[in-house]
């Protein structure tokens, strides 16, 4: 079995309020991978290689180059997907303007440094080895939504967008609790809140199936989880609520919307034996993988 290794510290107490960029977030994770099975195997399909080398950006982009193979390659069929679909959607989008973390070869050597040469030739691998392939329901491909890290489980679609789409419904993520994102504190003073809302008197009023806050009740305003986490800027909206003296403390769990792919949950999953398919399948429900 790969063992796997997190190295950051959890459970940061940030006091009053701090920005968070959540496409920004690099995770951060040592592998021990037992052999590199990212060659590349598509010798006779016709790559398109400018969307393969935007999907080596966002891959460069989303994840550390020390997530195993199977992992990347997960997210690479993702960062596709949702490349894909908005060019159908409209075929004049431009694919580096989407919210994915693309980033530059330059960009890459910035931040890799003298292990630029290993990582993109990694990343760009795994890219390549899954060319051409999407993620798709229905013969369409879906919306191959990603983050960093679940409370456990992930999020149904229509609790946070409101849409009902069926391969994005709650499943087991149970490999974040090792994710260094797990776990955050973040102070509010009671002044802010009085300031906001007239009062500071906040409880937890709805809570989805999965452990998301659905809505808070301030005073007696009922408010939607994702407003508080967006002007708070907490991680996540799966967060429990103290008073603490003049601070209201939020305690989350995960990092992200939590609606389908969990990265370090693929992470767990790939360090357990399960290849991108198995990944890809268990997030995205009674999808297909198909070429384009």
């Amino acid at each position: 079995m790969k063992k796997i290794f997190f190295t950051a510290l959890i459970g940061i107490l940030t006091c009053g309020n701090v920005t968070i960029n959540e496409k920004m977030v690099m995770p951060v994770c040592n592998i021990v991978e037992l052999k590199n099975d990212a060659e590349l195997k598509n010798d006779n399909y016709n790559i398109d290689t400018e969307l393969e080398d935007y999907v080596t950006g966002v891959v460069a982009g989303e994840m550390s180059p020390d997530f195993p193979y199977e992992a990347l390659k997960a997210q690479a069929v993702a960062a596709r997907t949702y490349a894909i679909r908005a060019l159908r959607e409209n075929p004049d989008t431009n694919i580096k303007d989407l919210w994915q973390n693309y980033i530059t070869t330059d960009d890459m050597k910035k931040r890799w440094g003298t292990d630029y040469e290993k990582w993109h030739k990694k990343i760009k691998g795994v890219v390549y080895d899954t060319a051409g392939e999407i993620v798709e329901y229905n013969n369409e491909p879906i919306l191959a939504a990603f983050y960093s890290t679940s409370c456990g489980k992930t999020e149904d679609c229509e609790n946070v967008w409101t849409e009902n789409l069926p391969y994005l419904t709650s499943v087991d993520s149970k490999g974040d609790i090792y994710s260094p994102y797990y776990e955050n504190k973040v102070a509010v003073k009671k002044s802010v809140l009085n300031e906001l809302y007239g009062s500071s008197n906040i409880s937890i009023e709805n809570i989805t199936p999965a452990g998301y806050v659905k809505t808070v009740k301030i005073g007696s305003k009922s408010i939607n989880a994702e407003k508080i986490r967006s002007i708070f800027s907490l991680r996540s909206t799966a967060f429990q609520i103290e008073d603490s003296g003049d601070n209201i403390v939020f305690t989350t769990k995960g990092y992200g919307h939590g609606v389908g792919m969990s990265q370090y949950g693929a992470c767990y999953m790939a360090n357990e034996g399960a290849n991108y398919r198995e990944i890809l399948a268990h997030y995205y429900k009674d999808t297909i993988i198909k070429k384009i």
